[in-house]
């Protein structure tokens, strides 16, 4: 795999491809909706070319550029921006499985340390993303310090429908400590499926 650090490594990418796909300079200006002239510049290693210009031209050609995967904090940052949007459209269900599904992805991640995400605008979700925090940090010696215990027990389920109370004894007893630490009580399994 080539490395790009400069203008013209990307220069050189982008002939190199261009020859590979049997275009002429002129072809791949039109396919990217540019001008041959641009093309030329680009593969020249022009230091001023337009990025969008440029990643107009690599998709033309079927190039993808990578950036690194997402860190744990990007995980624990849009979860809480999707769980706010779904809060607002008043869809605590799927709220609740945007969660789980971001404890089990930064379980699986494995990180060493989490910041405080931006709010929900719910301090039951914040409070809830605070332990999932501290589930995915077990392993870690850096404990979370942020996050609030709730002044009363919050089952997330009743927002969802109404629960039995033999449910809800199961539930306290299936609950990580984690999360009854911030007087959330949600059954264990659902940590595993959702």
């Amino acid at each position: 795999m080539t490395v790009i650090r400069t203008a013209s490594d990307l220069g050189k990418a982008i002939r190199g491809a261009r020859i590979q796909a049997g275009l002429s300079q002129a072809e791949l200006a039109r396919r990217a909706g540019l001008s041959r002239k641009f093309i030329g510049e680009l593969e020249s290693g022009k230091e001023t070319a337009e990025l969008g210009s440029a990643l107009r031209v690599s998709e033309a050609l079927g190039l993808t550029l990578r950036g690194p995967d997402l860190t744990p904090q990007a995980v624990l940052e849009d979860a809480a921006d999707a769980v706010r949007g779904e809060l607002s459209r008043g869809d605590a269900d799927f709220a609740l499985r945007i969660a789980l599904d971001t404890f089990r992805s930064l379980e699986s991640m494995a990180p060493s340390v989490l910041r405080k995400p931006r709010s929900t605008g719910d301090p039951r979700w914040d409070s809830l993303l605070a332990a999932g925090a501290r589930i995915a940090l077990r392993n870690s010696r850096a404990k979370p310090r942020w996050g609030s215990r709730l002044a009363e027990a919050w089952f997330p389920a009743d927002d969802l429908g109404p629960v039995t109370d033999a449910y809800r004894r199961l539930t306290i007893r299936r609950t990580p400590k984690e999360l009854a630490d911030f007087n959330i009580f949600l059954n264990d399994k659902s940590l595993l499926s959702a």
